[in-house]
């Protein structure tokens, strides 16, 4: 097959993994995109990845942002071309125009910090799943199944013998006081959600956060994202209107199959 001069051929099973990847991201670095891809068996070698990266930036279909505050690493995002090329595809996507605009680089801080996140569980061996809010966002605006809420993810792991489900939140900074009425209230009409876990990055914005949703009817876990990246699925947590922590690994099993969860997990108290 012959293409015109200046055109890509895009490979299914090498470029548009990676296009997906970057979709669902909002904003990724170049080492995040590469340990990602490299975990989902999609990439091996490294010349080889920056390379098609570099080919995918010249034609347009990923954005190269300069960053120099991550480090001085590169960070990606998808164009609008690369976006529309994905939907043809089939690719569940409802524009975020916030990942454009927006918060600028607190909004970039926020996607990254939730690729480790991402990156963290994948280590683990136990992601089964992990919906982005981008599938999210579409799913809720576009059928009549939808969340209550736009989560950053929804997250499925295998855990002593079963699939868990819980719903993501990254509070990187507070939002205004009222809005957590809003976020309550939508917690509490969630029917597809079991377990809700909020990480944050200190002390002083857990304790704002939960202080907000101290009253909420559901059992909302809080932690702190270096744990998170730390421990995992072994990551202490408290529950709204609880001074006692508990590990995540037992919020989700809820004591069942405790020995196989200890067995998984060395250290973790269940």
């Amino acid at each position: 097959m012959r293409y015109w001069k200046g055109s890509i051929a895009l490979s299914s099973t090498r470029d548009l993994p990676l296009l997906r990847q970057v979709l669902h991201s909002g904003f990724i670095t170049h080492n995040q995109l590469f340990e990602l891809l490299r975990l989902d068996y999609c990439v091996s070698s490294h010349n080889a990845f920056s390379n098609r990266v570099l080919r995918l930036v010249k034609h347009g279909l990923l954005i190269r942002h300069a960053a120099p505050f991550i480090n001085r690493e590169a960070v990606y995002s998808i164009s609008e071309t690369g976006a529309s090329e994905l939907v043809s595809k089939g690719e569940y996507y409802a524009r975020i125009d916030h990942l454009r605009s927006g918060n600028g680089r607190s909004q970039v801080k926020h996607s990254l910090d939730l690729n480790e996140i991402h990156l963290a569980l994948k280590r683990t061996g136990t992601l089964v799943y992990w919906t982005p809010e981008t599938e999210i966002r579409s799913r809720n605006d576009l059928t009549a199944d939808g969340y209550w809420k736009y989560y950053d993810a929804i997250v499925v792991v295998h855990l002593a013998g079963q699939d868990c489900k819980f719903a993501l939140e990254y509070e990187r900074t507070p939002k205004a006081a009222r809005q957590y009425q809003t976020v309550l209230q939508r917690v509490e009409l969630e029917t597809q959600i079991k377990h809700f876990l909020y990480l944050v990055p200190n002390y002083d914005l857990l304790g704002f956060v939960a202080d907000k949703l101290r009253n909420c009817k559901r059992a909302v876990y809080f932690g702190l994202l270096r744990d998170f990246l730390q421990q995992t699925l072994g990551v202490p947590v408290k529950r709204n209107g609880s001074p006692a922590s508990v590990t995540l690994a037992s919020v989700l099993t809820q004591g069942n199959d405790t020995q196989r969860t200890a067995t998984l997990f060395p250290g973790i108290a269940v």
